[in-house]
This record gives C-alpha cells, sequence and structure tokens, in this order.
C-alpha cells in the first residue's frame, strides 16, 4: 500500500472518456491528491486559467484541442513550471518533447501513483 500523500494544490485530468476520468481521481485520491477534471482541452485550459494546479495529466487523441495542444499553450507561458503527463493509448501520437512524463494505456494503477508522485514532489 502506498503512503497517502496530501498537497494543497489539486491535479487537473483532462480526458474525454468519463470512465478514464473516474478511474483516475479514484487512483489519485486513493494516494491523497485532490483533483479536478474536464472533458475538452478546451475546458482544461478555461481552468487553468483561474486555478492553480500541481500538475496536470491529458489525453492525446481528444476532440477539438488535443494534449498536445494543451501541453504547448501550458509549456508557452500558462503554466510553464507544472508538470504535465501525456496519455494514450495511441504512443505514437504523443509528441514526449512536450511532456515532463508520458503514460501508455493500458497502465497499472500503481504506475500511475508512483509517477504522479515522483513528478510533484521533483517539481516541489
Amino acid at each position: 500500500m502506498m503512503t497517502r500523500i496530501y498537497f494543497s494544490e489539486p491535479v487537473l485530468i483532462i480526458d474525454d472518456e468519463p470512465s478514464v476520468l473516474r478511474l483516475l481521481v479514484l487512483c489519485l485520491e486513493r494516494i491523497g491528491y485532490r483533483t479536478d477534471t474536464a472533458l475538452t482541452g478546451e475546458e482544461g485550459l478555461e481552468k487553468i486559467r483561474t486555478t492553480r494546479y500541481c500538475l496536470i495529466m491529458t489525453d492525446i487523441l481528444m476532440p477539438g484541442i488535443s494534449g498536445n495542444q494543451v501541453a504547448d499553450v501550458l509549456k508557452n507561458g500558462l503554466n510553464a513550471a507544472t508538470p504535465v503527463i501525456g496519455m494514450s493509448g495511441t504512443s505514437w501520437l504523443i509528441e514526449k518533447d512536450r511532456f515532463d512524463a508520458v503514460i501508455n494505456k493500458p497502465c497499472s494503477i500503481k504506475e500511475i501513483q508512483q509517477m504522479v508522485i515522483r513528478l510533484i514532489r521533483t517539481n516541489q
């Protein structure tokens, strides 16, 4: 069992699949992180403009603004210091240089938890 970690800022999860969002929320809340969610890249960017996050996880292949585009906006000034994880079931779509880490779906809950903890600790 992993140690519970508590962090004042939430993790933002952007994914157009509600079932994936629910799974990731449970995965991160189980180890003590607060979460916020967005179903589109546009909704995610709007939330990023008004809320500070300790980490952002984004699916790559979404209608409208893709996860690669979300990462571009973040790394070009909106939230340049915030770590970003790119997630995709089609790993060749991930432009890895835009992300601090990459998750290839499917993956284990433990792998996700360890990656999130590592990135947030590194960024503190």
